[in-house]
This record gives structure tokens, C-alpha cells and sequence, in this order.
């Protein structure tokens, strides 16, 4: 494995444009989620470690390790790298102060199945244009990170190259609602304030979270996985995952949409860099919000491949892992409301 570049140099480059500078007339369809390298060689510890290794270098700091979940008698494993770029940080939170937070944390995915271990990325084509709302200006953005996060990842690990997409395909940023009547609409509407701190400190809020958050939940077993902070936005964001949240979506999403993978053991660990789940506080104007975007809109950015009876099958399993999520973050004070 080596280090062949450096992608920073790329995504500098076209931040020092205008955010929508180069942009495409028309967005392309992307996929929630992109293949780098398949079939890597190592193990997939020794790829990850790899990458988080290449990171600084390239200017993402690693926020965690995540290992996720795998269903029963898999008998593969999924890691999850969870990394901040500051540069891009500071323009998505730019572009929105409300929903950027929830688009600033980048996720690679690092799985095995039968063919070997893969590495994957949450795609920013899809994902930011959805955060940010079909904003014209996000594209650039969007393709020079992706750019970015291929770099890191060819650069620091050996195998076949790879850009396929898979996950839901969409042709914009905007998620309808599945049969009229369920989890679309604007992002923004989505974004939720599930604790109001009237003047609260803003880090000392952040560090009661993070406590409240470390001990596990009692049915989904969602906990801290990573607590990024912005101090000069007086913005954090707090990455919750756990098990068999994660398992039980896996079974769920199985292949999706991606047929190549059908008949594999455990083909829902592709889907790995769905968690973990954003929280995020920030102080605006005095007052600090403990934000969280609806559980089952959520579940349908990342798992809507899943088909629409898996969702209808499973209507309960989004709104309780909200509730438990909800809990904690609500545990924080009991001014909280």
C-alpha cells in the first residue's frame, strides 16, 4: 500500500473558486454511495488502517474507527472511517448554517464478503445536494471532495479501481414521499430541535452530551461513536451508532438495489456507511440547539434501495431508534424541552 498523492491539492484548488464555479447544467444521477477500490488487497483491518494512516496528509483528520455490526452467522465485518475535512467543513457550513452540520462528516466504508475486502464512500453528489437542497452552488463542492475522498483512498490502498455507484440512485437532491404519504419533503423541514438550551454555554452543552451518550441505549444500543467540534462555529457534531440497530438494517436493506450482490452471505454490510447518525448542537443567537434529522427520513436517504414493502414491514424500528436517540439527548438537562 502507498501514498501517491496528495487529494487536499485538489479540493484547495476548487475552494479557492466561487462555490459554483464549473458546476453542471444538469446534476448527474448519483447513488448514496460510491465503490473505490474492490477486491483490495490486505486485510480489512490492514486497509483501514491504511487509510486513517494517508488521512492527515491529505487533510481529513479521523474522528473514529467504527467498527459496525454483522448480522448473525455472517461471518464478515464492516468498518466504517469517519473523517472531517476542515476546509470543506467551513464552506458546507457556509452554504447553510441550519442543515450543512448534518453533511460535514465524510464516512468510508471498509467491508469483506466473498469476493474479498472493498472500500467504499458516502457520495457527496448525493448526499450534499439533498443537505444542502438542490443549492446550485453545492456541485462543484461536491465533485471536488468526492475527488478528494477517491484520492485518499487510491492513494493509500491496492486493489481494482472502481466508481460505481450503488445505493439509491436519485437525479436530485430532493427525497419525495414513498406512495404520497411517507418521509419526503426539503431537508431542512426534516431537521429537528429536540433540545432548546436558553442561554446554555455551548461547549459545556456539548460536553454533557457527550456523556449522556456514552452509555449505550437500551434496545438499539446506540452510543458515541465520535464527537467532532467546531468552536469558531460554535458547532458540534456527535456521531451515534449501535448494535443491532445496524445489524437489523442490514438484514433489511440485504443487496438493495445492487443485484450484483444478491446471493452473498450478508450483502447489507455494503450499506455500512449509512451510521453513524448525526446529532448536532450549535449556539444561535444565545440559545444552544441539540439537533437530530427525523429518524425516518433518515432511514430513507441512506436505506431507500431497501425496496417500499422492506420500509412498510418495518414502519416501527426508524421512530423507535428516534425515541431512544431522543432519550439521551434529552437526558442532557432538565431544562431541556
Amino acid at each position: 500500500m502507498s501514498h501517491r498523492f496528495r487529494p487536499a491539492v485538489v479540493l484547495a484548488a476548487a475552494l479557492a473558486l466561487p462555490l459554483g464555479a464549473g458546476a453542471a447544467a444538469e446534476a448527474p444521477r448519483a447513488g448514496v454511495y460510491q465503490y473505490v477500490v474492490t477486491r483490495a488487497q490486505g486485510t480489512r483491518d490492514a486497509v483501514a488502517a491504511a487509510i486513517a494512516e494517508a488521512a492527515p496528509a491529505a487533510g481529513f483528520r479521523v474522528l473514529a474507527r467504527v467498527p459496525a455490526g454483522a448480522p448473525a452467522g455472517c461471518g464478515y465485518a464492516a468498518e466504517v472511517l469517519a473523517l472531517y475535512h476542515p476546509e470543506y467543513g467551513r464552506e458546507v457550513l457556509a452554504a447553510n448554517r441550519r442543515t450543512g452540520p448534518f453533511a460535514v462528516v465524510d464516512r468510508v466504508n471498509v467491508f469483506e464478503d466473498e469476493r474479498g475486502v472493498h472500500v467504499s464512500v458516502l457520495n457527496p453528489r448525493s448526499i450534499l445536494r439533498t443537505v444542502l437542497m438542490d443549492d446550485a452552488r453545492q456541485a462543484s463542492l461536491a465533485e471536488a471532495h468526492l475527488a478528494a475522498l477517491r484520492g485518499l483512498v487510491s492513494g493509500a490502498v491496492t486493489g481494482t479501481s472502481a466508481s460505481r455507484d450503488y445505493g439509491e440512485v436519485r437525479e436530485k437532491g430532493y427525497i419525495g414521499k414513498t406512495m404520497g404519504v411517507m418521509a419526503g419533503g426539503p431537508f431542512a423541514e426534516k431537521v429537528e430541535d429536540v433540545a432548546v438550551l436558553g442561554g446554555a454555554d455551548w461547549q459545556a452543552a456539548v460536553d454533557g452530551l457527550r456523556a449522556a451518550m456514552e452509555k449505550k441505549g437500551p434496545r438499539w444500543g446506540l452510543h458515541l461513536a465520535y464527537a467532532l467540534e467546531i468552536p469558531e462555529a460554535e458547532t458540534a457534531v456527535l456521531g451515534a451508532t449501535g448494535t443491532p440497530m445496524d445489524t437489523r438494517s442490514f438484514e433489511i436493506v440485504r443487496a438493495g438495489a445492487d443485484s450484483s450482490r444478491d446471493g452473498l452471505r450478508c450483502p447489507g454490510l455494503a450499506h455500512a456507511g449509512a451510521y453513524p447518525i448525526e446529532v448536532v448542537v450549535v449556539k444561535e443567537t444565545g440559545v444552544v440547539r441539540v439537533r437530530r434529522v427525523d429518524s425516518m427520513y433518515r432511514m430513507k436517504m441512506y436505506f431507500e434501495d431497501a425496496g417500499k414493502w422492506a420500509f412498510m414491514k418495518n414502519m416501527g424500528m426508524p421512530g423507535s431508534i428516534g425515541d431512544e436517540l431522543s432519550a439521551q439527548i434529552r437526558s442532557l438537562t432538565p431544562q431541556a424541552n
